[in-house]
């Protein structure tokens, strides 16, 4: 069942959710940061009534699901939800850290951000029409959204010269967004592109074995060079990266009746279905028999 998530605010140590309206800025109901030290369940599949929802991964090993289809979303990537599309991210695992901003769609073509009509209706149509839904944040994308949540904690409140420097700072957010997907690639684009490779068949075989001197010669790089370049690219280290993946995947396992925790646990290469239990209720929240 697809839901409308509702717009919740609040102020708190692991949750951040921001109305911009107030500050004079119509087009941003919602400014999200996220940084959750526990496990929280996942949201049901929702939409966001006539808004385009921006997310921009910090830290985390985290998995968006959109209309049957499965999107890995890894520290420094940006997801798009397209507009009343149904999407969720499967799960709120413990140390998620993620930035997000829904940017709702003007009605007749009204202006936003005091820009003219020409000048908001193509920002308007590129934010409607990202060419891409998952692609690597630029330095700019991430200083912008710093930059907004500084602006917003120190501009003085109610005043003209807040109001201004808040549609300024949203503007640059939403430009950069946009730019985003059209930058050139970083001149470590071969570099990560075998990092890539070692995480894309991590998520395809679980279950296979990956001793990290192996996977580091594979880098062509030092075992200790390679952990160093695998927690930037998604977060975790190469094993915490891995155990995160196995119990993902072990979760859908459980629903199959034919296989007993012990066969689970054996699948995913752990030492007993002991340690996979306590693996299990670490990352899930819960123990493997209550799924």
């Amino acid at each position: 069942m697809v839901n409308e998530d509702p717009n919740i605010y609040e102020e708190g140590k692991e949750r951040r959710t921001l109305d911009l309206r107030p500050d004079g800025v119509d087009c941003i109901p919602l400014l999200g940061l996220s940084n959750f030290q526990s496990v929280r369940t996942g949201p049901n599949e929702h939409v966001h009534p006539g808004c385009v929802e921006i997310s921009l991964c910090l830290r985390g090993n985290l998995m968006f699901e959109s209309q049957g289809e499965s999107y890995p979303f890894l520290p420094g990537t940006v997801f798009v939800s397209r507009p009343d599309e149904p999407h969720r991210l499967r799960s709120n695992p413990k140390g998620l850290m993620l930035y997000r901003v829904l940017f709702q769609i003007p009605a007749l073509d009204d202006p936003i951000l005091g820009l003219s009509p020409d000048e908001s209706r193509w920002l308007v149509e590129q934010l409607v029409h990202f060419p891409v839904r998952l692609f690597p944040a630029t330095e700019r994308v991430k200083t912008a959204f710093d930059r907004l949540f500084e602006t917003y904690d120190n501009a003085g409140r109610r005043s003209a010269s807040r109001r201004l420097k808040m549609k300024s700072a949203v503007l640059e957010l939403l430009v950069s967004l946009v730019e985003a997907p059209h930058a050139p690639a970083t001149p470590k684009g071969k570099f990560n592109s075998r990092i890539k490779a070692i995480i894309d068949e991590m998520r395809r075989k679980p279950g296979a074995e990956y001793r990290i001197e192996d996977i580091a010669r594979q880098a062509a790089l030092s075992s200790v060079v390679f952990n160093d370049a695998f927690k930037r690219a998604t977060g975790l280290p190469p094993h915490a990266f891995l155990l995160d993946l196995r119990v993902k995947s072990a979760e859908k396992d459980l629903a199959n009746p034919k296989l007993t925790v012990a066969d689970i646990a054996k699948k995913y290469r752990f030492c007993s279905p002991q340690h996979f239990a306590t693996a299990f209720k670490r990352i899930m929240g819960v123990s493997p028999r209550r799924r």
